[in-house]
């Protein structure tokens, strides 16, 4: 299976400046999107360390030669998935460092969604509420689940999702790198089919539309990925554009 890769970032309409990072590179089958909080820039301060130490280690255990794994290998998940978490935890651990030397960017952290797309299957990890979608046979399918108070309270049956997306506690996050020393790395692993398309985005696209209008949006540009990640930010800006508005589409194709 091969991958072709395109992503964008913007603003937004409320916002001064942009704590959204992201990267991507077709030729370690990586992409990268956080979402960075705190004060004084502080958060893309943040985000920035997150997508660039998870970069350089991915791109560091590809070359060949002896390598010491920096943390516990867990049998349990795929070497792909171990390569996500490590790489995150090396991202939060440079983070909390960064903290410990200027007190100036303490509360900073940021949310992190990776993929690794390798052979015919792709490995999802994240923290906090940026998410992954893959769209296939024309309908749009969430793969993560959001560490978040409102979703929380969404599973419970407390809140509807329409409260949900308008509720005042909507950003806070029950985990982000930054905020701790032990993670808990939610992993998922999807096989890939002809045509699938892949979704990896900051919570300024899906708080801003809904499930139904995103489908729409997949439906009617899905031929074209810089066309569909262009009418997203197109889309959640129209509808109010409140936070940063991050995405990176990968298409599978044989």
């Amino acid at each position: 299976m091969n991958y072709s890769f395109f992503g964008l970032t913007d603003v937004g309409q409320k916002r001064s400046h942009n704590e959204d990072a992201f990267l991507f590179d077709e030729s370690h089958g990586l992409a990268v999107v956080a979402d960075g909080m705190g004060g004084h820039a502080a958060g893309e301060v943040a985000s920035g360390i997150a997508v660039e130490v998870i970069h350089e280690f991915i791109k560091t255990m590809d070359k060949e030669g002896e390598v010491t794994w920096p943390f516990e290998y867990n049998n349990e998940f795929s070497f792909e998935a171990n390569l996500l978490i490590a790489g995150i935890n090396l991202a939060n651990d440079k983070i909390l460092q960064k903290v410990d030397e200027n007190n100036k960017l303490k509360g900073m952290g940021t949310t992190v969604v990776a993929g690794l797309f390798k052979g015919g299957k792709v490995t999802i990890a994240h923290i906090g509420d940026s998410r992954g979608y893959y769209f296939r046979n024309g309908k749009l399918n969430l793969i993560t689940e959001d560490h978040s108070w409102v979703n929380e309270q969404l599973k419970k049956g407390i809140i509807s999702e329409e409260q949900a997306r308008e509720h005042p506690f909507k950003n806070v996050v029950t985990q982000a790198l930054g905020s701790g020393e032990k993670l808990l790395v939610d992993i998922d692993e999807v096989k890939t089919e002809n045509d699938d398309i892949f979704l990896f985005c900051s919570d300024g696209v899906n708080s801003m539309l809904s499930y139904d209008e995103m489908q729409s949006i997949f439906e009617n540009y899905c031929k074209n990925i810089e066309d569909l990640a262009k009418k997203l930010i197109e889309a959640a800006n129209n509808a109010g554009g409140d936070d940063n508005i991050t995405v990176i589409i990968v298409r599978a194709y044989e």
